[in-house]
């Protein structure tokens, strides 16, 4: 007590004489004070300063000086002491000018500043985000407006701590016999306690960030869909376990963020084994009997649901509803800590929708049964757990999704049970539940894929249903408008394509033809077509036994494609190679027309293969655009010395741009007697299968040289044989 009071004896005779007269400590007054002690410390940044001296400071003082000298920061603060020490060995003292200072801490802050900024700009917004809330600040707004936000944080944090290191500034005199008293101490003991509570806070500080920036790290690669996310999330978990150990400090014990990101890595992998990893870890935290590890959340459990979930096994699905059911026994007769939410309903349902089948659809709906169930009881005795329970369009899209997946005869009918059901509720407010586009969507592909005989009449029922924009109720007001979009005719489209009715084709042209008329009278119109839509259509007309002179129709399609394309550059509808293999195909396939229908058909082939061989669009043919020629030529021509000609002009070209598939071997020995085939392989530069003697079917793409397959795809290299090809055998044999 002696040392204090002679060292609060000198600051008081420092203080101005009015002052220090009228000093009550019981009042707190801000002054003007002259500091004597070293953390107070007037000496400019390069006065030579004892071991002392800089004993008796703090670890923030000692990192401002040391910050100001351009010097790390890091270490303990003996090494901070010592680095000061080296420096004004090595530097002689300077006199001490205000200007010069000023303008250095002016570019030392506009330096820090970009940093940081480049810093912020690196990271993700949640990775921003959470910094925000780590400094309780908001975390609305763009990404702009949160780099912002950190930096005018920066910036208000260098302005107090300037404002402390200032060499005369008001301090409060209480605050300032408080520190005296905290000295004093400190001294008597050596500066040991405020040394352990620096250290203790640096500490913290270093493990936060640790933590923090590996956690980072992790979560990039899960963004990235990075298969090396699981190894990098184990060894954030097993490092911060050792350094927890070495240091002897449970601040870098992990806690729930990074168990959940080390699970939500395990969701990413897509395997049983990663998911099943995933809830060991969570058995392991849940039967622990260590405080210092991390308590279980619902977060941790439902990434599991999620990682079983992305399996699509049904012995995963029931490993999800497992853990549901888990989570359900702790809400009701555990601590009430963790909870099922109506994400983890909803990503179990997922989990059997993913299954496909019609037990898993059946199961599905009976988990929406219990979602209902549980929220209706919430209403009644939790109303802030009934918030979290409230049912969305998530999971009864979700439901009647796993039907249309089912591949069941009765899939449509349960989808659209489920979508009147969703009408119901979307009037009853307490809840939020409606309709949408995807809901409608589901369903159409529910019916499309049942196999039910009237699958495309029921589909497009409810088509014309969304093209009246239905509405429905709001949450908060207003009404919500549904509208059809792209997806909802493709979908139709393609059954229609897929349906053996007589009337197909001309249905899905019909279609289309709604949906270009939809799309030209209004410029805000969400059913532009695109190129499936059109490969669609051109694929129903190909495949139709009913509709006469289809090669036209096909290239009339193909042409308002093209002018559609032209028309607005859009790569939705840039015609692709495919398209034109189609109408080929619908021109090989018209040989049951009269010899008017396959004389034009022949004359459509010609014009559409001759604009694929220009490189209309870039575009060029493929093998497939080959074999369909040239099966042109074996449908539609009669034999003679023209298709002779004409299949050995194709495939020469065919062997020259070396793409000779099993198509094309096939058809162009139908255009061809055996003799001449084998001749026209001779000159095409393939003699071995000649010289030895080899019969016309025996030849296989194996026998052809290298460069005639060199630019075929891999699922066009397959031989096709026709039996026709091959010599009967004799029935005595």
């Amino acid at each position: 007590m002696v040392a204090f009071t002679k060292r609060l004896g000198i600051l008081l005779v420092t203080l101005p004489i009015s002052l220090s007269s009228s000093f009550v400590p019981t009042r707190r007054t801000n002054v003007v004070v002259e500091r004597r002690h070293p953390i107070f410390s007037t000496k400019t940044d390069n006065a030579i300063q004892t071991d002392a001296d800089l004993s008796q400071m703090t670890v923030v003082a000692l990192k401002d000086r040391l910050r100001q000298l351009n010097l790390p920061l890091s270490g303990r603060k003996d090494d901070l002491v010592k680095r000061l020490l080296d420096n004004s060995d090595q530097q002689p003292p300077q006199p001490d000018t205000q200007e010069p200072k000023q303008e250095e801490a002016a570019r030392s802050s506009e330096k820090k500043e970009d940093d940081d900024s480049t810093i912020y700009n690196n990271l993700t917004v949640p990775a921003l985000k959470e910094r925000l809330r780590e400094l309780g600040l908001s975390v609305g707004g763009r990404k702009a407006d949160l780099i912002e936000r950190l930096l005018e944080s920066n910036d208000n944090t260098n302005t107090e701590h300037e404002d402390q290191v200032e060499n005369e500034e008001e301090i409060d005199i209480e605050a300032t016999v408080d520190d005296l008293i905290h000295l004093n101490l400190s001294s008597d003991d050596g500066n040991e306690n405020s040394n352990d509570t620096d250290r203790s806070e640096s500490s913290t500080r270093r493990a936060k960030r640790k933590k923090f920036w590996k956690t980072q790290e992790v979560r990039e690669l899960i963004k990235q869909n990075d298969q090396s996310a699981i190894v990098k999330a184990e060894e954030m978990i097993t490092q911060l376990e050792r350094l927890a150990a070495e240091t002897g400090d449970d601040e870098y014990l992990p806690g729930p963020i990074q168990y959940t990101t080390l699970i939500e890595a395990y969701s990413h992998g897509g395997t049983v084994d990663a998911a099943q990893r995933a809830e060991k870890v969570i058995n392991r935290l849940l039967s622990s009997v260590d405080s210092k590890d991390a308590n279980p959340t619902t977060q941790m459990l439902n990434a599991i649901i999620g990682a079983y979930a992305s399996t699509g096994t049904e012995s995963s699905a029931e490993q999800a509803t497992a853990i549901l059911e888990k989570m359900e026994y702790i809400k009701d007769f555990g601590d009430g800590t963790i909870k099922p939410s109506v994400h983890s309903f909803a990503m179990t349902i997922n989990a059997w929708s993913n299954v496909g089948s019609e037990t898993a659809a059946h199961n599905a709906e009976e988990i929406l049964k219990r979602l209902l169930e549980d929220y209706d009881e919430a209403l009644e005795q939790d109303t802030e757990y009934a918030k979290e329970l409230k049912p969305n369009n998530v999971v009864f899209n979700s439901v009647i999704d796993a039907w249309a997946r089912s591949g069941s005869n009765s899939a449509g009918e349960k989808a659209e049970s489920i979508l009147l059901r969703m009408e119901a509720l979307s009037k009853i407010k307490i809840y939020d539940v409606r309709p949408d586009t995807i809901t409608f969507n589901t369903c159409i592909k529910a019916w499309c894929n049942s196999g039910h005989p009237d699958a495309p009449l029921k589909a497009e029922g409810l088509l014309r249903k969304l093209e009246t924009n239905p509405q429905y109720p709001k949450q908060r007001g207003g009404m919500l408008i549904v509208r059809p979009n792209r997806l909802s005719f493709n979908t139709v489209i393609n059954s229609w394509a897929k349906s053996r009715k007589p009337k197909s084709a001309v249905y899905a042209e019909n279609l289309l033809i709604r949906m270009i008329k939809s799309y030209q009278s209004d410029p805000f119109s969400t059913v532009k077509p695109d190129v499936i839509t059109f490969s669609s259509v051109l694929n129903a007309l190909a495949k139709s036994k009913a509709t006469g002179f289809k090669a036209e129709k096909c290239k009339s399609v193909l042409n308002s494609m093209i002018t559609l394309y032209e028309d607005d550059g859009s790569s939705d509808t840039k015609p692709n190679v495919i398209c034109y293999n189609t109408v080929l195909n619908a021109c090989a396939f018209s040989a049951r027309g009269g010899p008017d229908e396959r004389r034009k058909a022949l004359s459509v082939a010609v014009e559409t293969f001759n604009e694929l061989r220009r490189g209309q669009f870039g575009l060029s043919p493929d093998a497939v655009s080959y074999g369909n020629m040239l099966k042109c030529c074996a449908n539609l021509m009669p034999p003679g010395s023209y298709r002779t000609k004409m299949a050995s002009q194709l495939f020469t070209s065919c062997c020259n741009d070396g793409l000779v598939g099993g198509m094309c071997l096939d058809e162009i020995r139908r255009c061809l007697p055996p003799r001449e085939f084998m001749q026209l392989l001779a000159k095409c530069g393939c003699s071995k299968p000649l010289n030895q003697g080899r019969m016309a079917h025996s030849v296989q793409l194996s026998h052809l040289p290298r460069a005639f397959t060199k630019n075929v795809k891999a699922g066009d290299l397959k031989d096709r044989q026709r039996d026709s090809y091959a010599p009967k055998k004799s029935k005595n044999i």
